[in-house]
């Protein structure tokens, strides 16, 4: 009798995953809600192609494994790989690795919203990679009559290395390619619709960066090569979220705005719809499409991916 109890209480709580929202899967607004302890989620088919202004165009997978190591705690580990236009070298590999956690601080009420900190270092790869990023998120939920609101608010670091100046008149003012990206991670974010080193001829709105003098945010010149400088950055946006709980069904859309601080870089704001749909207890299909439409650069992207979910309970909470 306890057994049939427990696998129908398995059943249950992974019909219900659908409902779980993380981040770029399919929006980059999450909820506040963990993965269940001693679940196991892998996202091994998840996909996303931007297509860029100038017919340029931009692949990203990104495998993800996450896990409920403690009650109202999971923690994840990603790898994004890219494949990215000619004129930025390297063109195609393994950008990095995350690893982070969530730790769920409250879970909703009548009057308590559900409420998360997550927390991730992001360490870059390959030759000339820059040092670890480091990122903090508040994650707030609130249930209405038909929906589920989110909001996030996150600061991050991330830092560029620094190449000789080499400056251009655009249209649009002059460039330069002081403070500009070396190796692997370029600029983040990594499916960014902009470069700080756009080619002869090019449109001033390609550029990531305004008008760039010969010294950082601090004042430091910019020249010597290989320096490398660390900013800051931050994005708050806020999700709503409708379920078909008949048909394993979650509707979303989001809007957020993020800034990455020190480049002369403006306000990039994004809008983005998408779905999630469980097939079975363990499976679930995502896809979403967005289009970034302030900021350095205008841009449309999709995203495709399906979640393998299952109990793995661990060694030692078998005693």
């Amino acid at each position: 009798m306890l057994l049939l109890a427990s696998s129908v209480v398995s059943a249950a709580n992974a019909q219900a995953e659908y409902r779980n929202l993380d981040a770029g899967f399919p929006v980059r607004i999450e909820d506040a809600t963990v993965t269940d302890r001693y679940d196991l989620d892998l996202d091994l088919l998840n996909v996303r192609y931007d297509e860029l202004s100038g017919l340029r165009t931009r692949f990203q997978y990104e495998p993800r494994a996450s896990y409920g190591v403690l009650p109202r705690t999971e923690m994840w580990l990603r790898a994004p790989l890219y494949y990215r236009e000619r004129t930025i070298s390297p063109r195609r590999g393994l950008a990095g690795v995350g690893l982070g956690g969530m730790y769920q601080l409250t879970q909703e009420t009548l009057g308590v919203p559900a409420i998360a900190v997550a927390s991730e270092a992001f360490f870059p790869t390959g030759p000339g990679a820059s040092p670890p990023a480091y990122s903090l998120k508040t994650l707030i939920t609130r249930s209405l009559s038909g929906a589920r609101i989110h909001l996030n608010a996150r600061v991050a670091s991330y830092s560029l290395r620094t190449v000789p100046s080499n400056c251009q008149t655009l249209p649009g003012g002059t460039v330069c390619s002081d403070g500009a990206a070396t190796g692997p991670g370029s600029l983040p974010p990594l499916d960014g619709p902009c470069a700080l080193t756009p080619q002869s001829g090019t449109p001033a709105s390609f550029a990531c960066a305004a008008p760039v003098t010969g010294t950082d945010a601090s004042g430091r010149a910019l020249a010597v090569p290989g320096r490398l400088i660390t900013h800051a950055a931050w994005m708050v946006g806020i999700a709503a979220d409708k379920t078909l709980p008949l048909k394993s069904v979650l509707f979303v859309a989001d809007i957020f705005a993020e800034r990455f601080e020190g480049i002369g870089r403006s306000v990039d704001l994004t809008a983005e719809i998408g779905a999630r749909r469980q097939l079975s207890p363990g499976v679930i299909l995502v896809a979403g499409i967005g289009r970034h439409f302030k900021g350095a650069n205008n841009s449309s992207f999709f995203v495709l991916g399906a979640t393998y979910s299952r109990p793995l309970q661990s060694f030692w909470a078998k005693f």
